[in-house]
């Protein structure tokens, strides 16, 4: 998802990427100690896909291809079960390793990202919004994309301007040539793009129907007799730090019940959607109770980055960005020296 241009950390990848790039990974890799890196993407496809393409830029095949193939060159693809065995057992992976994962559960995962990982003999994991499988229901930030999609594209709203500037000014939106307003919605305020839509004539009980835009049962039980590993991200998407304690412990427990009891899932994965920025450890202390655990692994998106949460794990964003896999990861194993030196590389809870 987009995010702010003015975080230390997006500013790190506008100034570092050119210096990264030029110093060996190796290197990095040995003053760091981070041998073990989790990648994610949301999918990969050459199309246009109306629903993400205004909210992130999307990696080609080629580009995939080309990623996996740095990954390979540098480190050993695993899977989730070895990791959790090196974890419980306290040993460490041999040599450099990395554990791929997808988040939102996309029908992508399946006709185009895991071909490749077959072929090339790379394990993953799938994160599934339990709300969404079976294209029963649809994230909100996608019906925004789809409005907005809708909107750029229609030249037949000419005499509805003027309608569309009062609804944008009363929900206290910009109201751009392309707008992205609508991007500034909350989840707690979702109804909002079902009322829009009503007034664009978008029907996304059609758009599901007709496009499939996330994986359906079948394809999640071919994938897993095929060696992938499925978790969940939440019952619908919305960002926890906005959540009370209570429905952040209830999205998280529900969404990984549906998965492990529909199929038949033994490892209680999850990721948070959008991001982990804000959860507190009173969260962590009950999701990873050792009386009654609910997940036996979360995940997050803070890149390469050590969490005060041992049983926290932060993964790195392969898309949104021109950058090559070389320069993300340069830059990111940069970043973490520079962070080390002042004693920012820790999230803390």
């Amino acid at each position: 998802m987009k995010q702010s241009l003015n975080t230390p950390r997006s500013i790190a990848f506008r100034l570092l990427p050119s210096l990264a790039q030029f110093l060996p990974l190796n290197g990095m890799i040995r003053i760091t100690g981070k041998r073990i890196i989790f990648p994610f993407y949301h999918l990969v496809s050459d199309e246009d896909i109306p629903h993400v393409k205004h909210l992130y830029s999307v990696r080609t095949t080629k580009e995939f291809i080309h990623d996996l193939d740095f990954f390979l060159k540098h480190y050993n693809p695993i899977g989730i079960t070895d990791f959790l065995d090196s974890v419980k057992s306290a040993r460490p992976l041999p040599g450099n390793s990395f554990i791929l994962s997808f988040d939102d559960g996309l029908r992508e995962f399946h006709d185009v990202a895991a071909p490749i990982l077959r072929q090339k003999g790379i394990p993953a994991i799938c994160f599934l919004n339990s709300g969404f499988i079976d294209n029963t229901n649809l994230f909100y930030r996608y019906k925004a994309s789809l409005l907005i999609e809708r909107l750029q594209k229609g030249n037949d709203l000419a005499d509805k301007q003027k309608s569309l500037g009062k609804w944008f000014g009363k929900n206290h939106l910009p109201f751009t040539p392309d707008y992205h307003g609508l991007l500034g919605i909350s989840y707690a305020d979702k109804h909002l793009l079902d009322e829009l839509a009503l007034q664009l004539d978008v029907h996304f009980d059609e758009f599901l129907q007709n496009h499939r835009p996330y994986l359906n049962s079948y394809q999640v039980r071919s994938l897993i007799q095929q060696g992938f590993t499925f978790g969940a991200h939440s019952i619908d998407h919305p960002e926890y730090r906005f959540l009370a304690e209570e429905e952040q412990i209830r999205q998280t427990a529900e969404s990984i019940q549906v998965i492990s009891e529909k199929y038949g899932v033994k490892e209680k994965l999850f990721s948070f959607p959008f991001t982990d920025h804000g959860v507190k450890k009173s969260f962590f202390d009950a999701v990873f109770d050792p009386l009654r655990p609910i997940a036996d692994l979360t995940f997050g998106g803070a890149g390469l980055k050590q969490d005060f949460i041992p049983g926290n794990i932060q993964r790195i964003p392969f898309e949104g960005s021109s950058l090559n896999a070389k320069q993300i990861l340069g830059t990111e194993y940069l970043y973490y020296m520079i962070k080390s030196i002042f004693g920012k590389n820790m999230i803390m809870r």
